[in-house]
């Protein structure tokens, strides 16, 4: 997954899925109305035992549909793509990503291992085929003969290697990447285009892990990694090739002569840098951009915008992301389970789903999208009660003793900064919603506006109180360990909230050595309740996808994975008609 920051949602990284800003994944889910008692957890009893009430049950959104114009045609090649970036990248080196910006460049520059499918199947990429050993411990893989770099060399087995002993060494952060590969014996190259990796153990999703471009050993030799030239300058395997950077302006990708497979139909890809979702949708609209993620009231802009309608489709569906408040655990203000169950409770997200979202939003108990297995809809949300959430904030020793309308305890006030992203108008409207709630309640939220750089670098370290976030599928894998066991702590992994249950890490630990697939999702489903009881983040909703593109772009599939998280996904577009003018480009 992949961490990025966006209007709609952050989206938090796992070779499994990145975070990005509230504002890029904003959107909810339904909820089922009846009674649950939240009994204690492993974390602690809790004061009081409580009860909760029944949630309001909250329309659900209408069925979306998945697109798939991946036969329609015949395709034509040539012209140039425009797309949105939500931030500047802060790398291109694919093992240090962290973010949505370089998971959607790199797909153009970088070809993976292994890839999926818009089914969420794993298809061959730069590895024709692989096999697993009976003790299901050793992958082996063959790398295809016609692969190569763009300066011509071939992909080789040392490279692999190469890449994966970069991503589990201590001294490099690998975010997206490194936990997969926890338990990794070793990995030796058996021939030039052919290697094996062996594991302490087996892992029922350990394929997912080679979902993973590759670095060239020979150009790192001798430098330092994490500042090697090539972290912003690299060498392609893929079916384009890095033309040009231009800092917080835009990044143009060209054909790579030496490209291999499917090359794509665009001659060039401009990556235009537009945090603000106003801006983006006048781009769209006026000719200089081809696509752009459009938050609920961008939705509503485009349908009643006859400029839009003449210039422009919708694209919308559901995918496996969800948006989030986070927490920050080791804070005296939420390191009490109980206190951040009460701030859950302080949230109004049925009126968030109905009157942010409109709707197109699903309320949120756990930390998969309800079209994930690991889902257990019988866990409900915890629901909007004011009153309930007093109760369990006096009780966690939360008053007002000096009469100043701020709660405290031993000294200090319950006042805190919540970080969003700039651009993120979905999200700031979740935040203003809920610092109204929490000033009701006496407690007192300053949210902070910070550029994607800042934002990114603090949420990745840990250092915020609070923070508007979103995961964004890019994988199907549900193993939740990567953000949320212990073990997992900035800057080994995701766990930025630096949530600790010993109950919920041995549930994580069992999963990853479960084979059998029913009794694996009966863990999940343990899980998912306590983590709706631990209230490690505030869990909001699911949203549904909302892109606009301009009518020239067709080959578009959507699928849980969304647009990007698929192959070939982005490089199967072409364009309908001429490339636009070249004015439209500056």
């Amino acid at each position: 997954m992949t961490r990025a920051f966006h209007n709609g949602r952050i989206v938090k990284p796992r070779r499994p899925m990145f975070r990005i800003s509230l504002a890029a994944l904003c959107f909810g889910l339904a909820c089922r109305a009846r009674r649950a008692e939240v009994a204690p957890t492993a974390a602690g009893a809790f004061a009081p035992k409580t009860v909760i009430p029944a949630a309001r049950a909250v329309p659900a959104a209408a069925p979306l549909g998945y697109l798939d114009e991946s036969r329609v045609g015949p395709p034509r090649d040539g012209g140039t793509l425009r797309r949105r970036l939500l931030g500047e990248p802060a790398t291109l080196n694919a093992v240090l990503q962290s973010g949505a910006p370089e998971q959607e460049v790199l797909q153009y520059l970088s070809r993976n291992l292994l890839d999926l499918d818009s089914r969420m199947q794993v298809v061959p990429g730069l590895a024709q085929s692989y096999a697993v050993s009976p003790d299901g411990r050793s992958y082996t893989f063959a790398i295809r003969k016609d692969a190569c770099w763009e300066d011509g060399s071939p992909v080789t087995a040392g490279d692999a290697v190469f890449t994966i002993r970069r991503i589990v060494d201590p001294a490099v952060p690998s975010p997206v990447f490194k936990s997969v590969f926890d338990g990794l014996e070793s990995v030796e190259a058996t021939g030039e285009r052919s290697f094996t990796a062996r594991f302490r153990e087996p892992y029922a999703y350990r394929a997912m892990a080679f979902v993973l471009p590759l670095l060239p050993e020979r150009r790192f030799a001798g430098r330092n990694f994490l500042h090697a030239p090539d972290n912003r300058a690299p060498l392609s395997n893929g079916p384009y090739r890095l033309a040009s950077w231009h800092a917080q302006s835009e990044l143009v990708l060209e054909r790579n002569p030496r490209a291999w497979g499917d090359r794509g139909h665009f001659d060039r890809v401009v990556f235009k840098v537009l945090p603000e979702d106003s801006v983006s949708y006048r781009a769209l609209v006026g000719d200089q951009v081809d696509e752009t993620r459009l938050d609920t009231s961008g939705r509503e802009r485009a349908a009643a915008d006859s400029a839009f309608r003449a210039c422009c489709r919708m694209v919308e569906y559901y995918d496996l992301g969800w948006n989030y408040i986070a927490l920050n655990n080791r804070s005296p203000l939420f390191s009490n389970p109980v206190v951040r169950r009460a701030l859950t409770m302080l949230l109004d997200r049925g009126g968030i789903v109905r009157g942010i979202f409109r709707g197109s939003a699903r309320i949120l108990s756990g930390p998969w999208a309800p079209d994930s297995p690991a889902y257990d809809p019988g866990v409900l949300p915890l629901p909007f009660d004011p009153g309930g959430a007093a109760a369990l904030l006096e009780a966690s020793g939360w008053r007002d003793t000096n009469g100043d309308g701020i709660r405290d305890r031993d000294g200090r006030e319950f006042v805190f900064d919540l970080l969003v992203s700039s651009g993120t108008t979905t999200g700031r409207q979740i935040d203003e919603t809920f610092v109204a709630e929490l000033g009701r309640a006496g407690i007192r939220a300053n949210i902070r506006t910070l550029e994607w750089a800042t934002f990114t670098e603090r949420v990745d370290a840990g250092n915020f109180d609070a923070a508007s976030l979103a995961w964004s599928a890019s994988d199907p894998n549900p193993d939740p360990y990567p953000y949320w066991h212990s073990s997992q702590f900035p800057p080994r992994g995701l766990n930025s909230e630096f949530y600790r249950n010993p109950e919920a890490d041995r549930l994580m630990d069992a999963a990853r050595r479960e084979h059998d697939g029913n009794r694996r999702l009966a863990i999940y489903h343990r899980l998912h309740r306590i983590l709706r009881d631990d209230a490690p983040v505030i869990f909001v909703a699911t949203s549904s996808q909302k892109f606009g593109f301009r009518r020239r772009v067709r080959g578009l599939v959507t699928s849980p994975l969304g647009l990007s998280g698929l192959w070939p996904g982005p490089i199967g577009w072409w364009a309908a008609d001429g490339d636009p003018p070249a004015s439209s480009l500056r």
